[in-house]
């Protein structure tokens, strides 16, 4: 049987997602937790980069008896989670998706929100994203299919959401940087938009890894289970996550007034 599964990660302490013989990955830890279950091949829905996080992270598997979340989790470290699964037919590709939504979340403020809004708005359709790639000129097709794209604001941070077919290599990062300075004015919507229609070449550097999460992973005609017991191992490690986010930021404010 195939099995698909939902994974959430704190991407800190990983050099990515994607298998490395020499550095901590989530994949490296997911294969190290299969192995007690015979499972030696994995495949993993989206690359991510070192420091990015995932919520909805989809990796799928062949496997003689059922895999669950919780049961995998009892072999995972406290940094990886899997929440819910889905038995899938024997050909899915987790890479084939229907689409990835990321997030994006940055402290700023007395930024012009509506025009980053207008500037989310011209993502919406098909382009070509060269200029918001890492792998600026080197000849691969970054045309991709963006669905949605939405920027709010609560005065003290910017939320960056965007769903689509697929994403170049630090696309989400460098559309960021890109909204940033249409939101300080130093740059105008003009200049947004000839970026994303190519009439104007100029390599836009991605904004830290930190902040970037991949929020979800979609598939036509597959419906995923959440495992009620590792959900609440997950809130739990959140919870933490935050909490302590929390009081460190409380600790070293006081030498930054």
């Amino acid at each position: 049987m195939k099995i698909a599964l939902k994974v959430a990660y704190f991407g800190d302490n990983f050099a990515g997602s994607q298998y490395q013989p020499d550095a901590r990955t989530v994949e490296g830890e997911l294969l190290k937790a299969l192995k007690n279950f015979k499972v030696e091949d994995l495949k993993i829905a989206s690359r991510t980069d070192a420091g990015v996080h995932a919520y909805g992270q989809v990796v799928a598997f062949d496997c003689n008896d059922l895999v669950t979340p919780r049961m995998l989790n009892s072999f995972l470290p406290e940094d990886v989670t899997a929440w819910a699964w889905a038995k899938v037919d024997e050909k899915f590709n987790p890479k084939k998706a229907k689409s990835r939504t990321y997030l994006y979340v940055t402290i700023a403020k007395n930024l012009k929100t509506s025009e980053m809004k207008k500037a989310a708005e011209i993502l919406i359709g098909t382009h070509d994203f060269s200029n918001f790639t890492k792998k600026f000129g080197e000849g691969k097709s970054c045309v991709r299919t963006i669905y949605s794209a939405d920027v709010k604001s609560d005065g003290e941070s910017i939320l960056f959401e965007i769903e689509g077919n697929a994403f170049t290599w630090n696309m989400v990062r460098c559309l960021v940087t890109a909204l940033l300075e249409v939101g300080s004015g130093r740059k105008n919507l003009s200049w947004f938009e000839d970026l994303l229609n190519l009439k104007r070449r100029e390599r836009v550097e991605p904004v830290p890894a930190y902040g970037l999460i991949l929020k979800d992973v979609k598939y036509d005609g597959v419906e995923f289970e959440v495992d009620n017991y590792a959900f609440e191992t997950l809130k739990k490690r959140l919870e933490k996550r935050v909490f302590r986010a929390g009081v460190e930021y409380k600790l070293f404010s006081y030498f930054i007034k």
